[in-house]
């Protein structure tokens, strides 16, 4: 392919497009995708094609929690490919742009990472490769783990390189220098090179796709191991891994062959191939392998092959094939059919995927190539969450859902909607400047009681206490300065706890933790948790609360502090996130009460 052949906006979009529709259709019926019910809620789910929102276990351990997904929302399969894609528009600096920004910013915002491209991506967010051995048995731990990593993580986001790359030899080179970034063993990369090559068939294909046409070119991608071998960097491994990689690739290419031979013995058989066995045959459903780079990669382009002609029923037999990795193998799957078919096939869930409109414009500036001069800063990784939940606490204090932010990879984003999840999660999601949105959670030191959370089957609140509030024209009065008392005098119901608590704390320059569903803000004040459906008094109620210095105040809440006349304000008022008035007045020391001031 040259310059001169380069592929039609339609391929890219239906590329894109198909890649994300098979993600989010796939990714409830993924048996490691974690969907609350299990293997049985799964399995109440009929092959259609609409999205639907469902709710899954998110986290790790002790801090699991429940996500809840809305219709149309993608994983990591479609966060990564995008983030391939815009590391692409980087130009020549594409890899740095991987390894600098894309991988490590990914960690913030990633929904279902799985675990070889999570813990590559924290070694490039800690500023090193995940081939440095390190000098902890952690590090040499964690060193073997990515040499031993075939996964399909490499396959499901080279869709980019297939647009920008003019030849199979740069074709070789890009996957595989992106490759090594996240996995080290070949079956991830002999996976990604296999479906690369077949991708780019079906991009380039003008006649009618043959049953058999994709095997060829896909058996393209089986490269001896001495061409890899000149794409790797000099420090990626000693002489003896290198031999070992060596071996382990001759016997991969080797597996891909059979996996290869297995497709296209059924594919033979025509309109009479049985999907289901033949899937099984090549590993699909054993939940051992159906995640490797070679497994997922030759069933894909056996679906995409099989239904060429149907290309709906190869993506609803990807994403519903029970006991299979879905969401990757239908992404893969629908990606090679958009590429042959573009987008019409994918009916409304072309424009209800989310970022539609972001996909086709990535994919048509990836199509075009389409330089991005963006410049991504220098960053410290490891603060980048720790800084990034402190801008959206402060944001959500400051009701500044509309003020523009910089994301850490140097887009800027705005706060589109920001909650608590009730398993103590905050939940921000955010509007990226180019288009793209991303859901940020993060942990609160305590979540509150259930008292607003509703029964699903009857919805009855499991709590049906009131809060006591203050009375009507009541004034909550506090220090800020004084210890915090675990009594209060005055209770106040709060909408979102943590989102007032963060007001409350900016407010008086120190932490106002959460524990057991209350803030003590001061002697005098205490903040609850509001009971569903129980209404909050704002209007007659205001809090008055009383600070050292008031510029202090001012200056952590981009407040003026000067009169018109230029003398010294005497009280601040603000709204709190409950629409309450606090007015915050300066405490006068004697010495402060004798003076005058000049005139």
């Amino acid at each position: 392919m040259t310059a001169n052949t380069r592929l039609s906006a339609q391929v890219a979009t239906g590329m894109f497009l198909g890649a994300a529709v098979g993600d989010a259709l796939g990714w409830p019926q993924e048996a490691r995708g974690g969907l609350v019910g299990g293997q049985k809620e799964r399995d109440r789910a009929k092959p259609h094609m609409s999205f639907r929102s469902w709710i899954r276990h998110a986290g790790h351990y002790s801090s699991r929690y429940r996500d809840p997904v809305q219709t149309g929302e993608y994983s990591d399969d479609t966060q990564l490919l995008l983030a391939t894609a815009r590391a692409c528009l980087a130009g020549d600096r594409w890899w740095q742009r991987l390894t600098e920004a894309e991988l490590p910013t990914w960690l913030l915002y990633q929904r279902g990472g799985g675990g070889a491209v999570l813990r590559a991506a924290g070694a490039w967010a800690s500023g090193r490769p995940p081939w440095d051995p390190g000098k902890s048995a952690r590090a040499q731990d964690a060193r073997d783990r990515y040499r031993n990593a075939g996964a399909n993580g490499i396959a499901m986001r080279i869709a980019p390189h297939v647009l920008w790359a003019d030849t199979p030899r740069a074709l070789i080179q890009r996957v595989v220098r992106d490759g090594i970034t996240t996995h080290g063993h070949p079956r991830a990369l002999v996976g990604a090179l296999v479906y690369a090559f077949a991708l780019r068939h079906a991009a380039q294909t003008q006649a009618t796709h043959g049953f058999g046409d994709s095997i060829e070119a896909a058996a393209g991608g089986l490269i001896d191991a001495d061409q890899i071998l000149q794409e790797l960097p000099a420090n990626w491994a000693t002489s003896s891994e290198l031999d070992h990689f060596v071996d382990a690739w001759r016997d991969t290419n080797k597996e891909a062959q059979q996996l290869l031979e297995i497709i296209a013995d059924s594919l033979q058989q025509g309109a009479m191939s049985n999907p289901e066995s033949t899937l099984e045959r090549i590993g699909c459903t054993d939940p051992k392998v159906n995640g490797s780079g070679t497994v997922t990669a030759t069933a894909a382009i056996y679906l995409a092959s099989r239904f060429a002609a149907r290309p709906q029923g190869g993506l609803l037999t990807a994403a519903f094939l029970r006991k299979a990795d879905t969401d990757t193998l239908a992404s893969m799957t629908a990606a090679i059919l958009g590429a042959l078919h573009g987008i019409d096939w994918l009916g409304d869930l072309a424009l209800t995927v989310q970022d539609a409109a972001y996909l086709v414009k990535i994919a048509e500036h990836s199509q075009a190539r389409i330089r991005d001069p963006h410049h991504w800063r220098d960053f410290q990784p490891r603060h980048l969450r720790e800084g990034l939940k402190l801008t959206l606490l402060n944001a959500s204090a400051n009701n500044a859902s509309s003020k523009l932010h910089e994301f850490p990879d140097g887009r800027g984003f705005r706060i589109a909607e920001l909650k608590a999840l009730d398993d103590g999660v905050l939940r921000a999601r955010l509007q990226l400047s180019d288009g793209q949105t991303v859901l940020i959670d993060a942990p609160v030191p305590h979540s509150p009681p259930p008292l607003a959370r509703a029964d699903q089957q009857t919805g009855r609140r499991h709590d049906e206490s009131s809060v006591p509030t203050a009375g009507n024209h009541g004034i909550a009065t506090a220090s800020a300065d004084e210890d915090v008392s675990p009594e209060a005098a005055v209770i106040l119901a709060a909408r979102s706890l943590t989102r007032s608590a963060a007001f409350y704390a900016q407010l008086t320059g120190r932490d106002i933790p959460v524990r057991s569903g209350t803030a003590h803000i001061g002697p005098g004040l205490l903040l609850q948790q509001q009971v569903a459906d129980t209404p909050i008094d704002t209007a007659s109620v205001s809090v008055q609360i009383t600070v050292s210095l008031l510029s202090d105040v001012a200056r952590r809440l981009g407040l003026e502090t000067q009169h018109g006349e230029g003398r010294p304000q005497d009280v601040l008022e603000v709204k709190d996130p409950d629409g309450r008035t606090v007015r915050v007045s300066q405490r006068h020391t004697r010495t402060q009460r004798d003076m005058k001031p000049e005139r």
